[in-house]
């Protein structure tokens, strides 16, 4: 049976999913992420060997009989990431057909544009990627928190609203409704127990503490602190894509689509409202697109696209 697949490899798990050519879906399957940073080249090979095995596994299908393969993978930052990656699968035995490896974001922007626009990720971190219609493309921050590369993400939210809670020890902050959505999450703290979280967020892999909901829901209860918090970061996702628009040269006249991406603006109501805000005021012509399926389901259409192209 032939079939294509499509890949989203994420930095917490992987989604494979199996497709013929006809578009009907065969198989999905959830493994392990198996990105090549942070580990051996031969770890991150057996780890995409299980998980496409187990994914064929589930419709009895052989890797000889793959169409198409279509990989968005966190940690591709680079041609030379691209190539590590494509290598690692390339050398599946049997998987003799066309092999496409992108960033995460990319694959991401097909889904929800359909390749030609912008689109805003913020999630654990943020990151802009947008493609015009000459086909030039062009990526906006991503980069690492040490350098200031998260601006309205996840990682920013919370950074800012224990950065709140930590005034509140100090003895300078009363005791509002933010910091008690904090506690609910996540516990009193001591300073001590605060300093040791914060040493953990700044060591890789960065994790996130999760307080976008504390922050929506004190921000909606009227607390000053969460809403400045979260118009900060829709402000921070604004600028990220104004360079991102300008480097592609779109106009205020243009129409076009932005799309929207990630858990921290998705389910973020209240940042999600700032944004669009200062979007529609900057660019009124723009249409904003939310997601309508996961970057695996992208990742298969993609592959068919790039079968029916040849």
């Amino acid at each position: 049976m032939q079939f294509v697949l499509g890949i989203d490899n994420g930095g917490t798990k992987c989604l494979l999913k199996a497709a013929a050519p006809d578009g009907r879906m065969l198989a999905a399957y959830t493994g392990h992420p198996s990105s090549h940073f942070g580990q051996t080249r031969e770890n991150a090979y057996r780890l995409i060997e299980e998980n496409v095995s187990a994914c064929l596994q589930l419709f009895g299908g052989r890797l000889e009989d793959c169409l198409s393969v279509v990989c968005g993978a966190s940690g591709i930052d680079s041609p030379e990431d691209a190539d590590i990656v494509h290598s690692l699968y390339a050398a599946l035995p049997g998987l003799n057909c066309p092999i496409l490896c992108v960033n995460d974001a990319q694959l991401a922007h097909y889904t929800v544009t359909g390749g030609v626009g912008a689109l805003l990720i913020a999630g654990t971190g943020s990151v802009v990627f947008g493609r015009n219609e000459a086909g030039r493309e062009m990526q906006v921050a991503g980069l690492s928190a040490s350098i200031m590369g998260d601006e309205g993400s996840g990682r920013y939210v919370d950074g800012w609203a224990l950065h709140h809670y930590s005034r509140y020890l100090d003895g300078c902050r009363e005791r509002t409704r933010l910091v008690e959505e904090i506690e609910k999450k996540l516990g009193k703290m001591t300073r001590k127990q605060l300093v040791d979280l914060s040493e953990k967020m700044a060591s890789a892999p960065w994790p996130s503490v999760g307080l976008g909901e504390a922050l929506n829901t004190a921000a909606q209860a009227g607390d000053r602190t969460a809403n400045t918090i979260l118009r900060c970061a829709a402000w921070w996702n604004m600028r990220m894509l104004q360079d991102l628009l300008k480097g592609l040269g779109y106009q205020k006249e243009d129409v076009f689509t932005v799309g929207i991406w990630g858990s921290t603006i998705l389910k973020g109501k209240v940042q999600q409202w700032y944004f669009r805000e200062m979007l529609s005021k900057k660019y009124p012509n723009a249409r904003i697109k939310l997601p309508d399926r996961d970057a695996a389901d992208g990742a298969v259409e993609w592959a068919l696209e790039r079968l029916r192209n040849g």
